[in-house]
């Protein structure tokens, strides 16, 4: 199994790191020192390393220029401190500068735990050793093919799926069992998605829901947010990311009830 490698000083930020990657099913090593870094890539490629910006010849985009000497693919997230912000645009960081992705250290944000795991993701679409059940899901969708190519590929990655070919099967079953999340299309034949949203959420208020679909509507997408939804992806789906939104959005909220 590939692991990832992180370094921060902070050692609070290195064991919420260590937890969240190894409940993605990772193997996880941390180390408190840059140069230990370096001393692992000599026998070891892991399939991502996770630093934060700091100041030091083993530190920030100086340990990166010396990572890339042992390995020039591997992936790389550098951390920056959201308190002072990014001197440059963080995409162009990340061009510049040869990494995956230059992010704020705000672990509260769901936004920034998908994106680490869409770069975790971009490995492969292999179900990590070991991984528990992630998760209840309901997949709505009136198209057959679509909601069990969903479902299977969730099944396949550790989840518990569950389907639904209407706004009002989908009403029913979440009366009649529990789901952490829904994933629900919006251009659903009867009972549209949104009104079917607006009846999940006075059901339900705490369950989590993303919504789907094919069209590119900002309209829509704003009455969705302002509705209860927590994501809104496109269709057809790009795999990495459908898990990356339903992994962050679960685990943000396992973290909250802690």
């Amino acid at each position: 199994m590939e692991r990832v490698f992180i370094f921060d000083e902070d050692i609070k930020a290195r064991s919420f790191l260590y937890e969240l990657i190894s409940e993605l099913g990772w193997g996880v090593h941390t180390v408190a020192s840059g140069s230990v870094i370096l001393d692992l890539l000599k026998n070891e490629r892991p399939g991502l390393i996770i630093l934060a910006e700091q100041e030091g010849e083993f530190c920030g985009f100086s340990l990166v220029k010396k990572i890339r000497i042992f390995d020039k693919d591997v992936k790389i997230i550098v951390f920056f401190n959201p308190s002072s912000g990014p001197c440059r645009d963080p995409e162009q960081v990340s061009r510049e500068s040869d990494i995956s992705a230059y992010l704020p250290k705000d672990f509260q944000d769901p936004c920034i735990i998908k994106k680490i795991i869409s770069v975790l993701n971009q490995q492969s679409y292999i179900k990590p050793e070991g991984i528990a059940i992630r998760g209840k899901i309901l997949v709505v969708d009136d198209e057959l093919e679509g909601r069990e190519t969903v479902a299977n590929f969730l099944r396949r990655r550790g989840f518990a799926a569950d389907v639904a070919l209407s706004g009002e099967e989908c009403l029913e079953k979440i009366k009649q069992k529990t789901f952490d999340l829904v994933l629900l299309d919006i251009s659903l034949a009867g009972m549209d998605g949104l009104l079917t949203l607006k009846r999940i959420k006075e059901i339900n208020p705490n369950i989590k829901v993303i919504m789907s679909t094919g069209l590119v509507s900002s309209e829509v997408m704003e009455q969705a947010r302002s509705l209860g939804a927590a994501d809104y992806l496109m269709k057809p789906f790009n795999f990495g990311s459908l898990e990356a939104s339903l992994v962050s959005l679960l685990i943000t909220e396992k973290r909250a009830e802690r």
